[in-house]
């Protein structure tokens, strides 16, 4: 009896073979993408963690002018800290070809902290002032090798050193000096303090005890050099950086990947629940020769078990396999890292494996229990037709007999079989919802960048000034341009109520024009007597206009304290507005230009700007919208995965409903056949009701499908930058017209089957 039941599964699932293979597919792709990014999120974390225990990244990097050894024994005092090392760190320009930048670390002892991992050549000796270990990028980029000299200027005098080893670092990771990192214009290098015994050591890297309270030593460094700058692990540039990316996996892990996952089930509970119920008759066969009810239960969860089983681990297992590595190759596009950590397929991946097969068998046992209920004399003969009933178009006779024959039939038809019209909407709703959404993803991250270096940065050039600056109005009468504006960057140390970051401070001048900082890219001007804080890191800091902040620059031994006057809005860069007289006010040095802002600079401006020795760069915002989208390349790889694997779901579900819906009204299509309507006409009906259908569902999913790109835009977020969402007319309309065609192509397909209808086989009754 085993034997024939396992032959009669065979022969049904033959038979079936269209909706169990659209049941493997759902189930495949909606644990592919699930465990795709948790599996990048596993590896990105599982890298940082093992990169900076093995290689001891330091908990925080203290500024201070003068890093003298009273300064280093009063934070090796502190409770919980378990080492501290001075170090000298100074940008400097190299003699290499295009004068690229290096960050200079010099360490005033063993690199016992931040320890480098040499990828060629050999560590740096104690007490060797000749060598340096340089960055493994920059020295691809530049083609520098072990044993070759780069020389690098500082005070008017060059200092050449040979490369001993080209080396990554825990705290550099990512390694730029502006908006993308570009190891051909700027990298770091390491030597010893004694090298170069004019530079000042300015900062002590600290590593502490493991599971001492962060936070407390924190509050005790500062408290015991008040003159200090103090950054932890959150507001290092470098490991923040790193810890978002894996941050931001793990949040699209449980956005986008659940409703693909919801919807794939959805569809997968409708297709397994018509499959058992077209089987009543052979349940009730099966009662009538002998089965127990124990072996049909058995037989049919099995409809249920192997297509989810398959299913579900072909998707973890390949999703695990193949998305984390592409995403990789993405990650140390921007970043340094030495190694990648592998991690097993994680307990949650396992976990929707589980979840998806439990979830078929429940609806098997559903759909079958209530067949079982049934008497098997029953259960041999077909289900009665529902009682008709009027429909509530019916009631309004002034409209209803405007209709024709045929759309009172469809019109019917959809009222009657209320559930079947609902599942079909809700799958052609969902198809659509995922498709807007992954189309609005990338329009935002285009507009993110197009927005910021357009309209919230109205300048046309941007040249970056050296320390060797001059005062802003000697450069206004200089240059030929618009109009010129400077300002004065500087980090300080924010404290608030609840918290404390450290951000980027920008001064303007009083009558800036050219940062439109307001909402939708509006222009609102930075006032005196208060200052300006962007929208992010607001939240961060848990203030609201008129909170008061402290503000603490490097070396200071009293804050600036100011009041919040204004919320504004920079979603690439966030920090602290200022204008000019504000600054002047605090009495904390000259308004000395970083950079000069120009508005339609003529040619000969430019080539001005060129010969200036205290311009270092000069950025055109036209081109650095390139750069952003490359450094946003992460995202949108990942989002035309996600588009991927909405137009496969969107595709497979169309075609597993319409299958369903068609065979389940095979014995209404031959009926029409007899009362004389030709296939043409039968295929119009099909068409009319499926079209009403689609358009229907494709409606109700436009403004579902917006709100879900505003919350997978939400998860990406950092601390240092704001995705906000927007969807473009285009998009909308091409995502409509992209499920409309998939459920007109399946329609079309379907459709050629009513030639291939017998009607003597789809008409006959059971006696």
């Amino acid at each position: 009896m085993k034997n024939a039941l396992n032959k009669k599964l065979m022969r049904d699932m033959r038979q079936s073979a269209m909706q169990i293979l659209s049941i493997i597919v759902l189930c495949s792709l909606g644990t592919f993408l699930f465990a795709g990014l948790d599996g990048s999120a596993q590896t990105s974390q599982a890298t940082i963690d093992q990169y900076f225990e093995e290689n001891e990244l330091a908990d925080f990097w203290v500024s201070l002018p003068g890093a003298d050894r009273a300064s280093l024994e009063r934070i090796r005092q502190i409770d919980g800290v378990k080492d501290v090392c001075a170090r000298a760190s100074f940008d400097m320009e190299s003699t290499l070809a295009g004068d690229p930048t290096l960050n200079i670390t010099a360490y005033d002892g063993p690199m016992d902290i931040n320890v480098p991992i040499v990828k060629e050549g050999e560590a740096l000796a104690f007490n060797d002032t000749k060598g340096c270990l340089v960055q493994v990028g920059f020295a691809d980029a530049n083609n520098l090798a072990v044993g070759e000299r780069i020389t690098v200027e500082y005070g008017g005098m060059e200092y050449s050193f040979i490369i001993k080893g080209t080396v990554y670092s825990p705290e550099y990771i990512c390694v730029m000096d502006g908006i993308t990192p570009n190891p051909k214009k700027y990298g770091f290098l390491l030597i010893n303090a004694r090298s170069i015994a004019e530079l000042p050591l300015t900062q002590i890297v600290v590593k502490l005890n493991d599971g001492a309270d962060s936070n407390a030593i924190q509050t005790a460094i500062e408290t015991a050099l008040p003159e200090a700058f103090v950054i932890n692990r959150g507001s290092h540039l470098s490991t923040a950086q790193a810890q978002n990316n894996a941050s931001m996996f793990k949040g699209l892990t449980w956005v986008f990947p659940i409703l693909a996952y919801a919807v794939a089930a959805l569809i997968v509970m409708t297709t397994l629940t018509r499959m058992i119920d077209n089987q009543r008759m052979q349940i009730g066969t099966l009662s009538a020769l002998g089965y127990s009810s124990h072996q049909i239960r058995m037989h049919y969860l099995a409809y249920a078990i192997w297509p989810s089983l398959i299913g579900s681990l072909f998707g973890v297992i390949i999703g695990h396999l193949t998305l984390p590595s592409i995403v990789w190759k993405l990650v140390i596009g921007q970043n340094e890292y030495p190694y990648r950590v592998q991690p097993p397929i994680s307990l949650p991946a396992w976990g929707m494996v589980l979840l998806t097969v439990l979830m078929c068998v429940l609806i098997s046992l559903v759909t079958y229990g209530k067949n079982a209920n049934e008497t098997t004399a029953e259960l041999l003969r077909p289900r009665p037709p529902k009682a008709g009933k009027r429909i509530f178009l019916e009631r309004i006779k002034s409209l209803w007999t405007r209709f024709s024959f045929n759309t009172k039939m469809v019109v019917r038809n959809l009222m009657r079989n209320r559930m079947r019209t609902v599942m079909s909407l809700v799958g052609v709703m969902c198809c659509n919802i995922l498709i807007i959404a992954s189309f609005g993803l990338q329009d935002s991250i285009n507009a993110l960048a197009v927005n910021h270096y357009s309209k919230v940065l109205s300048y046309d050039v941007r040249a970056n000034l050296s320390t060797d600056a001059g005062e802003a109005d000697a450069y206004r009468s200089r240059l030929d341009a618009d109009r010129v504006e400077s300002i004065m960057e500087k980090s300080v140390s924010i404290r608030a109520a609840q918290t404390n970051r450290t951000s980027l401070m920008t001064v303007v001048e009083d009558d800036q024009q050219l940062l439109y900082l307001g909402e939708n890219d509006s222009f609102v001007q930075i006032v005196s007597g208060s200052v300006a804080v962007t929208e992010k890191l607001s939240r961060t800091l848990h203030v609201k206009i008129g909170d008061t902040l402290e503000l603490w620059l490097p070396g200071d031994e009293d804050a600036m304290t100011v009041s919040v006057g204004q919320i504004v809005h920079n979603n690439i860069s966030q920090g602290i507005y200022m204008n000019k007289s504000m600054w002047e006010g605090f009495r904390k040095g000259p308004f000395i230009p970083t950079a000069l802002e120009l508005e339609n600079p003529s040619q000969e401006c430019i080539d001005q700007l060129k010969r200036m020795d205290e311009v270092d760069s000069i950025n055109w915002p036209v081109d650095q919208i390139d750069d952003l989208l490359n450094m946003l390349d992460m995202l949108s790889t990942i989002f035309a995965a996600i588009t991927l694997i909405a137009l496969a779901l969107a595709f497979v579900i169309c075609y597993n409903m319409g299958l369903m819906n068609f065979a389940e009204r095979t014995r209404e299509y031959a009926t029409l056949k007899v009362l004389g309507y030709h296939q043409k006409e039968i295929r119009g009906l099909i068409l009319r009701e499926n079209n009403l259908i689609t358009a229907l569902g494709v409606l109700l999913g436009i403004v579902p499908g917006i709100g879900l790109t505003t919350i997978v835009l939400k998860v990406c977020e950092s601390e240092a930058t704001g995705y906000p969402s927007f969807t473009s007319t285009q998009s909308v309309v091409l995502a409509c017209i992209i499920t409309y065609l998939f459920s007109l192509l399946i329609q079309l397909v379907l459709t050629q089957k009513v030639k291939k209808i017998v009607m003597v086989e789809a008409l006959k009754s059971v006696e």
